[in-house]
């Protein structure tokens, strides 16, 4: 088992400056100037790249990029034993949250409601049972499979949940799209990357500005390589953390039954913004691939990319345009 992150591994094509600097780098038309910065974060990398005439500027916004999401990182995590995730899941109950905390898990409840409950938060049991080296959390998958968000209470002054919940099918998508806004206020195009989460803005000037990555999930090099002007991207796989050698049992888990989902080995979703691409990434990769491309095709401004077990890759939505021919 690789104790790596969950998501595969996306990235805008191109170098970054050392972990924890700011870089610069002069591009080729005119005098714009790309400003980048790379920090861990949220258990993995974060990458903050802005575009932009003055540099100056540029570097001010990238560090307020970072400040933003550092605190939301904080508020959304479930491994912070003073946090208010964690304080909710071990009392059950959370009064007075913060507003961010409310928002997102509303938003959390409409995504639910939109997948038919593809996407669920109460799916913690199984995932902690796993993480504690457990062989066979049969008890975690009888709670996953009796629990559902449906018994999640989400108001202004108090959350409410019979079981531990999990943001993280959704938090880091959310982290990015709050680095993008601070990003935004500085600069007039750039990129966010965390640990796979990427979300970009301001490329429709340069149609090849922002080029995107995917991991090929079975072997080395890139799967697909995409031209974004703007949106996020996502990319959810049974291969960053998984608990047995045919990687049948990993992060990824079924609501309603506790298993993970064997179908395929990447689902990777394009979206208006990371949050969204980050949630539906993980409800397409629970639901079996006919219902996952319907839905993605359902929605404006969806796009997907299946990676099945078998070697077989689908698409639905644009996905097709986006793709870069190499």
């Amino acid at each position: 088992m690789r104790e790596l992150d969950r998501r595969s591994f996306l990235s805008a094509v191109g170098g970054v400056a050392g972990a924890g600097l700011l870089g610069r780098t002069l591009l080729v038309r005119g005098e714009v100037t790309e400003v980048r910065s790379t920090r861990l974060m949220m258990g993995g990398l974060v990458t903050v790249t802005a575009v932009t005439r003055d540099p100056d500027r540029a570097e001010l916004g990238v560090e307020r990029a970072f400040e933003t999401m550092s605190r939301l990182a904080s508020v959304f995590t479930r491994h912070d034993p003073e946090g208010e995730v964690a304080s909710l899941n071990e009392a059950g109950v959370l009064a007075d949250p913060s507003p961010e905390l409310v928002g997102l898990l509303r938003r959390c409840r409409r995504i639910y409601d939109r997948t038919d409950g593809a996407f669920d938060p109460t799916v913690l049991p199984v995932l902690t049972a796993y993480e504690s080296g457990r062989d066979r959390p049969h008890d975690a998958r009888r709670r996953a499979a009796e629990a559902t968000f449906d018994a999640v209470t989400v108001t202004d002054a108090e959350l409410r949940t019979p079981t531990p919940v999990t943001l993280d099918g959704v938090a880091k998508g959310a982290v990015v799209d709050a680095g993008v806004a601070a990003l935004r206020d500085w600069v007039d195009a750039g990129l966010v990357e965390a640990s796979g989460d990427v979300r970009a803005f301001g490329g429709s000037g340069s149609a090849s500005r922002w080029r995107i990555g995917v991991e090929n999930p079975r072997g080395d090099g890139l799967a697909e390589t995409l031209r974004l002007d703007s949106g996020g991207v996502a990319t959810s796989g049974d291969y960053r953390i998984y608990y047995d050698e045919d990687r049948t049992s990993h992060h990824i888990v079924t609501p309603g039954t506790g298993r993970s989902p064997t179908e395929d080995t990447s689902v990777t979703v394009v979206a208006p913004d990371a949050e969204t691409a980050d949630a539906y990434s993980t409800a397409a990769f629970v639901m079996d691939d006919d219902s996952a491309a319907s839905f993605v095709e359902a929605r404006d401004g969806l796009s997907a990319l299946f990676l099945t077990r078998d070697g077989d890759r689908r698409v639905a939505g644009g996905w097709t345009d986006l793709r870069v021919d190499r």
